[in-house]
């Protein structure tokens, strides 16, 4: 090669490469509907919202399902939505619960342009779930996408009880999958904690559960690709110290689950010092091995896989984002050092955290946290490219809004779907948000 042809050939890598950092991930919110509304919706500290996507569209359109705890009965669904209401009766102050009725689930199937399927569906629970001496209140459903559509499990008087959500026709009422053990030597019964994840059960999509007790117990469940329990549930030998976690891993290899374990010290605000450790779980989803620690800290931990390597992330103290890439090798989880990034610190108090793959194996990574003096809410939105580099987006979804439930996640073709449980200036409901992200070219600087 000559000099010339040299030459020319590092000014064309120096141009391309100019051109390659001029491109940047640009994340924008294109679209928010109001899914379900209601002019008071309450909270109260056990709620969750599942919002799971079908292994098919409905001949309709649906493509995933959202669904959420209404003890109250504050959700406008089915006949109270056109409940009228005096001057008198505006809810300000709680909602109009109608006496002597049901507590129930409510079940809204949407499709790609974030319209709602059909009607929402109001499903009772089997009998009225008593909060006296139950460690924890009525809530807390989880969601896993299954073979016949999306199966949610949820606490009902400390119980788990469970449905297959089809994507089209009726819902079928909630039936008992687990009973709690019995009561600990403090009174208090029922599960306090409740995970699900997909797995492959008898050949077909299916699913599998951990519920555990404030006394340590832990209950094991398996579902097959119809939402059907297989077997009896498995109650473990051994009690853990604290609240676990499944971890989607790809089908074949073995189950696994985060333990966040109590540690010698103490936070910075006084509490217990905690740390994340990996369970290893057999077929029979009973603990194998020691556990192993990850480095992790007590905060909430998003897990999902991209390729063939899973991925853990926490937002440290709100200012560093941790994440661990644990490879996936022969069926089993191996542990990996987790690396640290710091960015400016996020503004407001912690709210949520998950993460998803979207399409082109993109990662993205919603943290929201709430304005603690102007009661709004702040989006943090970070996206991990092909080489795993993490690139922060703030305020990606310009709501102002209270979000009272921890956020559940989507992927999208050009980003992700945030489904929320809101309250803002025209009342409570469920929220879904379209956050479109594009690969652009910018100016130069």
């Amino acid at each position: 090669m000559t000099a010339r042809t040299l030459a020319a050939a590092l000014t064309l890598l120096a141009a391309s490469t100019a051109t390659a950092q001029s491109r940047e991930r640009v994340c924008v919110t294109t679209e928010a509907r109001r899914l379900v509304g209601a002019p008071f919706l309450l909270a109260n500290g056990s709620d969750r919202i599942v919002a799971q996507p079908f292994a098919r569209p409905s001949r309709e359109g649906a493509v995933f399902v959202v669904a959420v705890r209404d003890p109250e009965r504050t959700l406008r669904v089915g006949e109270r939505r056109n409940l009228r209401r005096a001057i008198t009766e505006l809810e300000l102050r709680g909602p109009a619960t109608p006496a002597d009725t049901l507590p129930g689930t409510v079940f809204v199937r949407v499709n790609r342009e974030l319209g709602v399927v059909g009607e929402p569906v109001f499903v009772e629970d089997p009998f009225p779930s008593r909060r006296e001496g139950e460690t924890f209140p009525p809530g807390v459903p989880v969601g896993v996408t299954v073979e016949g559509g999306v199966l949610v499990i949820a606490h009902v008087a400390g119980d788990l009880y469970a449905t297959l959500v089809a994507p089209e026709g009726p819902i079928a009422p909630l039936r008992r999958v687990a009973q709690a053990p019995p009561a600990a030597a403090n009174g208090n019964h029922g599960f306090v904690w409740l995970t699900a994840a997909a797995r492959t059960v008898n050949g077909h999509a299916g699913a599998v559960a951990l519920g555990g007790t404030e006394d340590g117990e832990v209950v094991a469940l398996s579902f097959d690709g119809a939402g059907e329990r297989t077997g009896d549930p498995v109650l473990w030998q051994q009690h853990v110290g604290g609240q676990m976690q499944l971890l989607p891993l790809p089908p074949g290899a073995d189950p696994a689950a985060l333990l966040e374990r109590p540690v010698r010290g103490a936070t910075v605000t006084g509490e217990q010092a905690r740390e994340q450790v990996l369970v290893r779980l057999t077929d029979t989803l009973e603990p194998s091995g020691e556990p192993a620690r990850l480095g992790l800290g007590p905060y909430p931990t998003a897990a999902s896989m991209r390729g063939g390597s899973l991925l853990l992330s926490q937002w440290a103290e709100g200012h560093g984002l941790a994440v661990s890439t644990l490879p996936v090798a022969r069926g089993r989880v191996q542990v990996e050092t987790p690396r640290l990034w710091t960015t400016r610190e996020l503004e407001g108090a912690p709210l949520g955290h998950t993460m998803i793959t979207g399409g082109e194996g993109v990662l993205y990574d919603l943290a929201l946290n709430g304005d603690t003096v102007a009661g709004g809410m702040h989006a943090y939105l970070v996206y991990f490219d092909g080489a795993g580099t993490p690139f922060p987006r703030r305020d990606v979804i310009p709501l102002r809004t209270r979000v009272i439930a921890p956020p559940a996640l989507l992927p999208a073709e050009d980003g992700v779907v945030a489904v929320m449980a809101n309250v803002d200036e025209l009342g409570g409901g469920i929220d879904a948000v379209h956050v479109r992200c594009d690969l652009l070219t910018l100016p130069p600087r």
